[in-house]
């Protein structure tokens, strides 16, 4: 039986597009956090905020809402994760934060009204499957 010598893929050069290389070699917004962290004040406090919540239950169009629940546990560390982390593998840290975490939900869901639709639902921070 002959063998049949592995097909050889022809290697293509790398372009580099310069033009879109500079458009986009700059920072760009981290969107972890609400407000966004280039609107955080001192004037932007809880009252602010709340106001903010509630008039946008007003709106003619009322748009849907989006939620983010941030879980910061990680059993190791991404060195490339920018994300507020907390490295254990200590499972039982989890639940006093899911307590607070229910605690603040329950806050947030009196500020906005019970008809408003859920549009998107995020898990993020560390690793969500450590719980």
């Amino acid at each position: 039986m002959s063998e049949k010598a592995p097909a050889t893929k022809k290697r293509r050069a790398v372009q580099f597009n310069l033009e879109l290389i500079k458009r986009y070699d700059k920072a760009g917004p981290r969107y972890t956090s609400y407000p966004t962290a280039v609107q955080f004040t001192e004037s932007f406090n809880s009252k602010a905020y709340a106001g903010y919540a509630r008039q946008s239950n007003e709106e003619p169009i009322r748009r849907h809402l989006s939620l983010y629940f941030h879980i910061p546990f990680c059993s190791t560390l991404c060195f490339y994760c920018a994300c507020n982390k907390f490295i254990t593998k200590k499972k039982e840290h989890g639940a006093p934060y899911l307590d607070r975490l229910f605690r603040e939900i329950e806050m947030q869901g009196r500020l906005y009204d019970q008809d408003r639709r859920v549009e998107q639902f995020h898990l993020g921070g560390g690793t969500p499957t450590f719980l």
